[in-house]
C-alpha cells in the first residue's frame, strides 16, 4: 500500500525555510514532522509558528527521527555537503535549496552519498515549474522558434545592505560561495540551459560594486551554447529601482520574453502560432526588494513534483546531476572573470 503522506523535516529556519514551511499546509502529501535549528529557542518558536510536530536542536536526533522521510536543506550553501551526506547515511531522501554546494567536488560528494544509500536527491529550482517556462521549453523542443540564435537573462535586482549584514554567512566566499550569480541569477541560468543548453563557454566580468561583501553584486557574461546560439547574462543586487527579471529567447521563427518568478509571459511572437502577446495589460518593470514578498507557488509545485516522482519510481525533474549544470556555468563565469579569458564549461566540469 502506497504511503498517503510523507513526513518532511526542515533544516535552516531563515528566509528559505520560511518559504517552504508556508507551503506545507497547502499540500495534501506532506506532514511537517520536525524542524532543526542550532538555537533551541528559535527552533521551538519556528515549530510552533509553522506547525511542525516537533523540533530538534541536536542534528543527530534530527537524522534519527523515524518519522522523517524527506529532509529539506535550507542551511548556508557551504554546509550542504556535511548535512546532506549525514542525512543520506540515515536513509532520508534529500532536498537541497539551490545551489547544491559551492564547489563541484562537494556537490558530487552529495550525489554519490545519496546514490550509495539508495535515497533520492532533488534540488530546488522552482522557476522551471511555471506555465510560461514550460510553454517556452516545449516550443523550443518542438522547433517552433526555428534555429535558436540568442538566449539572454536579465536579473537587475536590488538587496538592501541589511540583507547581507543581518546574516553573517551571506556575502562570504566561505559560506555563500558567490553572490548575485550564485544566490539570485542561478534560477535564470538554470532556465537558460534547460531550455536551450548545453552551454559551451563563457566570457565574463564580475565585481563588488555597492555592498560591503566579499562576493559579486554585479556580473556580466557572454555565453556560447553548443548549438552555436549566443547569450548574455546581466546579474545584479545593486540596481535601483529593482526590476523584474526576464529570460529572452530569439530564433529564426520567433521570440519570447518571460519571467519565471511571477510566471508571466511578456512577449510571445512565433510565426506559426496565431497567439501574440506584447507587454500585457498591467505590466510593470519595477519589482520588490523584499525577498519575502516573491511568489511561493512555484516552490509548492517543485515539492509536489518531487513527491510525484518518488511515488512513480522516477527521478525528479531537478536531480543533483541536473543541478550541477547551472553550477558549472556559474563557476566558469567566476573563473573567466578572474583570468580575463574565455572559459570552457568542459574545463570546469
Amino acid at each position: 500500500m502506497k504511503k498517503q503522506k510523507f513526513g518532511f523535516g526542515l533544516m535552516g529556519l531563515g528566509m528559505a525555510g520560511v518559504t517552504h514551511a508556508t507551503q506545507f499546509p497547502e499540500m495534501d502529501d506532506i506532514d511537517f514532522v520536525a524542524c532543526y535549528g542550532r538555537n533551541p529557542d528559535k527552533a521551538k518558536a519556528f515549530a510552533e509558528q509553522y506547525g511542525a510536530t516537533r523540533w530538534h536542536s541536536d542534528f543527530e536526533a534530527f537524522c534519527a527521527d523515524p518519522d522523517i522521510d524527506f529532509a529539506i536543506l535550507c542551511t548556508p550553501n557551504a554546509t550542504h555537503a556535511e548535512y546532506a551526506i549525514a542525512l543520506a547515511n540515515a536513509g532520508k531522501h534529500v532536498i537541497v535549496e539551490k545551489p547544491l554546494e559551492i564547489t563541484l567536488e562537494r556537490a558530487q560528494s552529495i550525489i554519490e552519498a545519496c546514490a550509495a544509500n539508495n535515497v533520492s536527491l532533488s534540488v530546488i529550482y522552482q522557476m522551471r515549474f511555471g506555465t510560461a517556462a514550460r510553454k517556452v521549453k516545449d516550443a523550443v523542443a518542438a522547433g517552433h522558434f526555428g534555429k535558436i540564435l540568442q538566449v539572454d537573462a536579465y536579473d537587475k535586482a536590488f538587496r538592501e545592505r541589511t540583507y547581507y549584514s543581518n546574516d553573517a554567512w551571506r556575502g562570504t566566499r566561505e559560506f555563500e560561495g558567490g553572490g548575485t550569480l550564485t544566490t539570485q541569477t542561478t534560477h535564470l541560468i538554470d532556465l537558460m540551459q534547460w531550455i536551450a543548453g548545453p552551454v559551451d563557454s563563457v566570457f565574463a566580468k564580475c565585481r563588488t560594486a555597492y555592498h560591503d561583501i566579499e562576493v559579486e553584486d554585479l556580473a556580466n557574461a557572454m555565453l556560447t551554447f553548443e548549438s552555436g546560439a549566443m547569450g548574455v547574462i546581466v546579474s545584479s543586487t545593486c540596481f535601483q529601482p529593482a526590476m523584474k527579471s526576464r529570460v529572452e529567447i530569439h530564433g529564426t521563427e520567433g521570440s519570447a520574453i518571460f519571467n519565471g518568478e511571477y510566471d508571466e509571459m511578456y512577449l510571445w511572437d512565433i510565426a506559426s502560432d496565431p497567439e501574440k502577446i506584447d507587454a500585457p495589460d498591467g505590466f510593470r518593470f519595477r519589482d520588490t526588494t523584499n525577498p519575502y514578498l516573491f511568489p511561493m507557488e512555484r516552490h509548492r509545485a517543485n515539492l509536489q513534483e518531487i513527491i510525484d516522482a518518488y511515488r512513480e519510481g522516477r527521478d525528479s525533474m531537478v536531480t543533483g546531476v541536473e543541478a550541477l549544470k547551472s553550477e558549472e556555468i556559474i563557476l566558469a563565469i567566476y573563473e573567466s572573470s578572474r583570468t580575463g579569458t574565455v572559459v570552457s564549461i568542459r574545463d570546469t566540469a
